[in-house]
């Protein structure tokens, strides 16, 4: 979780139970961390075992929660039995998917929703790298398909290429499914997606890369960039909002070397215009 952003929020008088939506935390969670002021390792004693977990559990999907537990004590784990069944039955139930970011250059994931500004409603879009978490957004006023390609190519262009495939929430977004497709994918996307090299995938709501990294850029960006910006146009607020997130990056060299195996694995932009 964010801490920042949750306190930010939090100065800005919204409520703990919408802190919560927008940061796609439980209650309890986001109590937690605002009465500390720090952000403790996520998933305490196992934090630093969870990619053990996941090996053993990709090596052998059959293996016992009691097995992987005296594994994991063998290799120094101190924590309680009960935190590896839990977590065990987690990744099970959300299909393996927890814990798992997206190897470099594989997936990115696409949001469209209606935010508000100073001046009234606008739309947002965003193309997040799964791997490095690096956001591309931009604001219209009236979205259409011409206009969704082309905010797909501005990103591209941005982050450098393009990813094996784009993951797109339509059930939670009834413009994305005009634009995708309802029940697949429409042929004017196909086209698109051929074109350029990816596969446009739905990305099931069940999913926490989904249901979290899918929609939190754009809560972030309505809470903390939009909320209180001098908005006069989606043309003039486009360059404020990237050079704003490029900004919130992290500067540390883990961060830039995620970016960097991100980058340099993506695909290179087709000669020939669409």
């Amino acid at each position: 979780m964010d801490v920042a952003a949750a306190q930010a929020l939090a100065s800005e008088g919204y409520s703990r139970r919408k802190i919560a939506r927008m940061l796609g935390v439980s209650r309890n969670t986001l109590r937690k961390y605002l009465s500390e002021g720090t952000r403790p390792p996520p998933g305490g004693k196992l934090a630093s075992y969870l990619d053990k977990v996941a090996a053993q559990l990709s090596e052998r999907p059959e293996s016992r929660a009691m097995d992987v537990y005296r594994r994991l004590k063998d290799e120094g784990y101190a924590g309680s039995y009960d935190l590896v069944k839990r977590k065990i039955r987690s990744l099970r139930k959300e299909g393996g998917q927890v814990g798992h970011a997206a190897e470099p250059g594989m997936r990115a994931v696409a949001d469209l929703e209606r935010v508000e500004t100073s001046v009234g409603p606008c739309h947002l879009f965003t193309l997040t790298l799964e791997h490095s978490g690096r956001i591309y957004a931009e604001l219209s006023e009236r979205p259409d398909l011409d206009a969704f390609f082309d905010w797909h190519q501005r990103a591209f262009r941005f982050l450098g290429g393009v990813p094996s495939e784009i993951a797109y929430e339509k059930s939670r977004s009834r413009l994305l499914k005009a634009f995708v497709g309802g029940s697949g994918v429409h042929l004017p996307m196909a086209r698109f997606a051929a074109h350029f090299g990816f596969t446009p995938s739905v990305a099931p709501s069940t999913a926490p890369w989904s249901a979290g990294r899918l929609k939190r850029p754009i809560r972030m960006i309505e809470a903390l960039f939009l909320k209180g910006y001098p908005f006069q146009s989606a043309e003039a607020a486009n360059p404020a909002l990237q050079g704003w997130l490029l900004g919130r990056e992290p500067g540390d060299a883990e961060t830039r070397d995620r970016l960097a195996k991100d980058q340099a694995a993506l695909q290179s932009l087709p000669k020939t215009a669409f």
